[in-house]
């Protein structure tokens, strides 16, 4: 991992009520914890310091921005784990993407071995 430089932006609350609290998560920050303390500064800790009761749901990778969800309860922690667990749950991703793009869909992958 390159030198972790997260953004500074506050939370960005999209939903909160009793058992839910929806954050908008900015790129190039990390979900949870990194090993070390030059990783420590992640979205749950941000959360945590404002919302104590916030428990963890599902992760986004460093450099994807986008909404994550977290529990207000263990409750509500254990019956969304199993939404995403059972793919109950609708994720899309959207790429930004410079160049010639020279199909209409596709993986990412490439076969140049």
């Amino acid at each position: 991992m390159n030198h972790y430089l997260p953004p500074m932006d506050p939370l960005d609350v999209i939903h909160l009520d009793h058992e839910l609290l929806i954050i908008n998560k900015p790129a190039g920050l990390l979900s949870v914890p990194g090993r070390g303390p030059l990783l420590a500064d992640c979205l749950i800790t941000r959360i945590q310091a404002d919302y104590r009761r916030a428990l963890l749901v599902h992760r986004l990778d460093r450099d994807t921005s986008g909404v994550m969800v977290f529990a207000l309860s263990p409750y509500a922690q254990r019956h969304l784990g199993l939404q995403f667990e059972k793919r109950q749950t609708k994720k899309t991703y959207i790429a930004r993407v410079w160049g010639q793009i020279e199909a209409d869909s596709g993986t990412g992958l490439t076969n140049n071995s």
